[in-house]
C-alpha cells in the first residue's frame, strides 16, 4: 500500500453534505418556426437560467432544428398531473402560459395566454377558451415571468450539417446508399444480358 494511502483520515460520523443541490431542474420547450407553438421537449438541471438556456442550446437544438428555447424551473410548472402545490398556490394576477396535451404520451404544446391568480384559475380558463381542452389529458399553466427564453439571433441549431443526428437525415442518407446499390446491380444485370446476346 502506498504511503498516501496509508495516511487517509478514517471517519467514524457521516461525512456532511449540504441538505440543498446545487443544481435546478428546468423544462425545456422549443419552437421549430417562428409563427409555431412552444412545444415540450425535455428537462436538464443547471445552476441558473442562463446556463439552462446554454445547455439546452446544446443540447435540444441538436435533436431538431428549431428557432426559440424556454427554459423554465421545474418548480414552477404547475398541472394538473404535476407539481400540484405550485398549482394551487396563489398570488397576486399575472400571466401564465399554457401548455395542452390531447391523449397521454403526446407533447405539450402552448396554447394560450391567460391572466389568473394561479396555475389552477389558469388551467379553469384555458378550459373554458381553449375548443376541447375540458378533454385533454393534460394542462399545465407557467408563470410568464420565470420563463427564460433565447434571443433572436442566437445560435440554437450548429451551422454544419447535422442531419444524420435525425431520423430523416439518416433514413435520407440509407436511401441514397441503396439507391446507387440497386444501380450498380441492375447495370451489372444489363452487362451480363448484353455480353448474353453477344456471344450466343
Amino acid at each position: 500500500m502506498s504511503k498516501i494511502r496509508e495516511h487517509v483520515p478514517e471517519r467514524h460520523d457521516e461525512l456532511d453534505v449540504p441538505a440543498e443541490p446545487d443544481l435546478t431542474p428546468y423544462v425545456i420547450f422549443t419552437q421549430l418556426r417562428a409563427d409555431g407553438p412552444f412545444v415540450y421537449a425535455g428537462w436538464l438541471d443547471a445552476p441558473d437560467e442562463e446556463l439552462a438556456l446554454r445547455f439546452a442550446r446544446e443540447h435540444y437544438g441538436q435533436d431538431q432544428k428549431c428557432v426559440a428555447i424556454w427554459a423554465v424551473p421545474q418548480a414552477f410548472v404547475g398541472g394538473i398531473r404535476v407539481n400540484e402545490v405550485a398549482a394551487s398556490e396563489r398570488v397576486a394576477e399575472r400571466e401564465y402560459q399554457v401548455f395542452t396535451q390531447a391523449n397521454a404520451g403526446d407533447q405539450h404544446i402552448s396554447s394560450i395566454t391567460v391572466t389568473a391568480e394561479s396555475a389552477i384559475d389558469a388551467i379553469a380558463e384555458a378550459r373554458k377558451r381553449v375548443p376541447g381542452a375540458a378533454e385533454m389529458h393534460n394542462i399545465w399553466a407557467i408563470p410568464c415571468d420565470v420563463i427564460a427564453a433565447t434571443r433572436e439571433g442566437d445560435l440554437i441549431w450548429r451551422h454544419t450539417d447535422q442531419s444524420y443526428r435525425l431520423a430523416r437525415g439518416y433514413s435520407r442518407d440509407v436511401r441514397t446508399k441503396w439507391e446507387r446499390v440497386r444501380e450498380e446491380q441492375a447495370l451489372r444485370e444489363y452487362e451480363k444480358e448484353e455480353l448474353t446476346e453477344m456471344f450466343e
